[in-house]
């Protein structure tokens, strides 16, 4: 299935072997095999994404949709706006 995870400027995943929809969460568990350390910046150490992190998929956020269960299909856009934090 092809769909498209971004953050920030970067594409981190493109496509994935499943051929049906997928949901969210499976979807980010992906990201902690491939990217570990964008995976730990996104999640907390319980492994539940941070609250402030905002989710969109094509263009909503997802919590106007089912949050992490989110269900996503063929050629969707995922894109998470990466924290910046400082003082």
């Amino acid at each position: 299935m092809k769909l498209k995870l971004s953050c920030g400027r970067n594409i981190l995943i493109s496509e994935i072997p499943e051929k049906g929809p997928v949901r969210l969460k499976p979807l980010l568990q992906s990201v902690k095999e491939s990217h570990p350390q964008v995976y730990q910046s996104w999640c907390e150490g319980d492994g539940k994404l941070r609250e402030a992190l905002p989710v969109f998929v094509n263009g909503e956020h997802i919590r106007y949709r089912d949050g992490m269960q989110t269900e996503l299909h063929n050629g969707d856009e995922v894109y998470i706006v990466p924290l910046i934090t400082g003082g």
